[in-house]
């Protein structure tokens, strides 16, 4: 059924990016593992690795080293890896891989899909570019700010008669980081299958007085998208953006980002153990000499994608010695994977777009491994292999 399992089909169009600057023989991330971690599966270092872009991209708020468990074995082969990934047309989508095919909930899915909060589309790769939140500085941070957007803008379709992708925006160019939804994140709360196109909330005007919703060559204050009838299952999705959006009634939203940081933990835990036996919580560091000292850091050379990530400035924490064969990560391994991750993102300085980049990356080749599992599929389920 794959799942976790450390494969994934680099070839295949929907990976695209990936074998660029994330998982390339030159990229950073890809250095530090074989350097370092080699000996554990890739399954469970992009796990521990996307751990760690989750903990510091949410300051130290979601840790999910409690939860971590490994003993994933990678898979050599994924042949249709990428063609189990969900398209970016709707929650037709986002129900078939999720729901019907990784046996998750409607509010998993949400959950999950919150990992847009972090990260940017790229039009080299995906057709897609742009942010999920406000500004460049937002991208990289965890929070609840995606679910916020919903509530926050006039939404309105973009790039319906382009030879880019369809997807949706409320703003202009914003720089080079233009802010953008997929039919699969604005489906989560609107029915476009039934009013399309439209906009997400035609009482929204510009400073000017101008309605929000007329932009781009549209008029569309007088289409207001549609929300799901009571009783649809599609209400789940509804319901779960406006529980971890955080509407306050008077106006405005919470502080609060823990609904959407504990159903997230949940969602991805099961996400990364479907059909999975045998994972064991961290194990207990062995006492052995380091393998190196912080003034003799890996080499991490550039990759060869585009764009360029600088060189990290801090030197990776040293590693413990592993004896061959052990197939589990200790505690003292997570930590050195969290610290070179940590390395890594600090060696951006102040440019967001190459952190946001980065991180999301990383968080999204975790995704790219799991979305493939497929709980109807017991001859190939696929998941968390690693492929």
């Amino acid at each position: 059924p794959m799942g976790s399992d450390g494969c994934i089909d680099m070839e295949h169009p929907d990976n695209s990016g990936l074998p660029q600057d994330i998982w390339c023989d030159t990229c950073p991330l890809t250095q530090v593992y074989n350097n370092n971690f080699s000996h554990i599966s890739k399954a469970d270092f992009w796990i521990a690795a996307a751990n760690a872009v989750i903990r510091i991209a949410s300051n130290d708020e979601l840790n999910l080293k409690n939860d971590y468990v490994s003993g994933r074995v990678d898979a050599e082969s994924c042949v249709g890896q990428g063609a189990r990934l969900p398209a970016a047309s709707g929650c037709d989508a986002v129900e078939g891989v999720f729901v019907d095919r990784l046996g998750l909930t409607r509010t998993d899915a949400v959950a999950l899909l919150g990992a847009h909060t972090i990260g940017r589309g790229n039009e080299d790769f995906s057709g897609h570019h742009g942010i999920w939140v406000d500004t460049e500085a937002q991208s990289v941070v965890w929070n609840k700010r995606y679910y916020e957007e919903f509530f926050r803008r006039a939404w309105i379709p973009r790039n319906q008669n382009d030879s880019a992708p369809q997807d949706w925006t409320w703003g202009g160019r914003n720089g080079d980081s233009p802010r953008f939804f997929l039919n699969t994140d604005i489906c989560l709360f609107f029915d476009i299958d039934t009013t399309f196109p439209c906009c997400t909330d035609t009482s929204l005007s510009l400073n000017d007085g101008r309605n929000q919703c007329d932009r781009n060559g549209q008029v569309l204050r007088n289409t207001q998208c549609a929300s799901y009838p009571a009783g649809s299952p599609r209400e789940e999705f509804a319901n779960a953006v406006e529980l971890f959006a955080g509407r306050r009634a008077g106006g405005g939203f919470s502080n609060d980002n823990t609904p959407f940081f504990s159903a997230f933990a949940s969602a991805w835990g099961k996400a990364t153990t479907n059909g999975l036996r045998d994972l064991v919580p961290l194990v207990s560091s062995p006492t052995s000499s380091p393998t190196g000292s912080s003034s003799d850091p890996p080499t991490l050379p550039q990759p060869s994608g585009s764009p360029t990530l600088p060189q990290p400035s801090l030197s990776p924490t040293p590693k413990p010695t592993k004896s061959p064969g052990f197939a589990f990560v200790t505690e003292q391994e997570y930590d050195a994977i969290d610290a070179d991750i940590a390395a890594l993102s600090a060696a951006f300085g102040n440019n967001n777009i190459l952190r946001a980049h980065f991180l999301g990356g990383i968080v999204r080749l975790v995704a790219h491994d799991f979305m493939d599992f497929d709980i109807t599929n017991e001859a190939i389920p696929m998941g968390s292999d690693g492929c």
